[in-house]
């Protein structure tokens, strides 16, 4: 429970539904961080007092566990890690790779509990082969993208109960509920960075390092003071006058410089995806690919070979980023995905 409208629906469903349902709110900042105020954010102290307030008026218990020590290693320090080497993270992804569907459903079952759920827009579903990860009914809310590194022998022990709901029936629910409207808000915002100045965040761990700004073909234009503070498809930032607006197309961290270019130079056929979980049987195939949330999916093939996945668009997709995550679908189901580690 994040003290969100969803975790707290969800809970109302399940107690609704006759399930024994407990609410559990996750301690993640490191203590330095722990009092930062951030009320939106999932795991901060106003979240986790909302969610104890919206426990006590379902009549359940509410329980914080400590996940600390796993949050910074897995979540906090790969995110500075790789937006050190160039690459873009997305710690939504390995918050719940390595935290919500890893090291607390671990606990939980360890703990007695039978399922463990919450509040995505997503759907689990039992078929003939195995269990399946599927899009909830809510497209425009659906958050199966960020839910494709849930290893398959979990699936069975997972429930989103809002996999049959809209957000707009969830919100109308909610205002029928005669619950605080103070007490039960959106939960957004990466929270280890309150005030979403990934630059400042980004230079309290990695020192500044002035490097050169090349156009396509070699000529230098300027100067950059950090490829950390730099992703695939910025404009904003790069401070440098030219006849046309200019895109970073390729971040080459090892060598402290940024390629740009027009925006047509951001297109890109094909990937290379390490770090994957794939969810189908199939190694190779037809699909529908997605290489960033909002973006649309496209049509594709790909293949898995020795760790690693492939995936060929039909037609060349803009800003496929290092550090972001390809997700393959078959119609409403997930097939895989991965981290994307080179595009060409």
């Amino acid at each position: 429970m994040s003290g969100g409208l969803d975790s707290s629906f969800s809970a109302y469903l399940l107690k609704k539904q006759g399930y024994k349902v407990v609410g559990v709110t996750f301690a993640l900042l490191p203590k330095t961080m722990a009092n930062t105020r951030n009320p939106k954010a999932c795991c901060s102290l106003d979240s986790t007092n909302r969610a104890r307030k919206v426990a006590d008026s379902l009549s359940i218990a509410h329980y914080v566990i400590n996940l600390r020590p796993q949050f910074e290693e897995y979540v906090i320090e790969k995110f500075v890690a790789e937006y050190r080497s160039g690459r873009t993270p997305n710690p939504c992804v390995l918050c719940n790779q390595y935290i919500k569907f890893s090291a607390f459903v671990q606990r939980a079952l360890a703990l007695g509990a039978d399922t463990v759920a919450t509040g995505h827009y997503a759907a689990v579903e039992k078929s003939e082969t195995g269990w399946l990860l599927k899009k909830g009914k809510d497209r425009s809310k659906d958050q199966s993208y960020f839910l494709y590194p849930i290893e398959e022998h979990r699936l069975s022990s997972l429930l989103f109960p809002l996999s049959g709901y809209t957000k707009e029936v969830v919100r109308l629910n909610m205002s029928g509920l005669a619950w605080d409207s103070s007490r039960v808000r959106e939960s957004q915002d990466i929270c280890f960075i309150p005030d979403s100045d990934y630059r400042r965040f980004m230079s309290r761990h990695v020192p500044l390092k002035r490097g050169a700004i090349f156009l396509h073909g070699g000529r230098r234009l300027g100067y950059h003071e950090g490829v950390h503070f730099y992703t695939v498809g910025q404009r904003r930032g790069l401070n440098i006058p030219f006849s046309e607006p200019l895109y970073v197309t390729e971040i080459r961290a090892e060598e402290n410089v940024l390629i740009v270019g027009p925006k047509e130079q951001l297109r890109r056929r094909t990937l290379i995806a390490d770090q994957i979980n794939m969810l189908s049987t199939r190694s190779s195939g037809r699909a529908f690919g997605r290489v960033r949330y909002r973006q649309r999916e496209e049509p594709c093939t790909y293949s898995v070979s020795n760790g690693r996945l492939e995936v060929t668009f039909d037609d060349s997709v803009s800003a496929i980023t290092p550090g972001q995550s390809v997700v393959l679908y078959g119609g409403d189901t997930v097939l895989g995905g991965g981290t994307i580690l080179q595009a060409r």
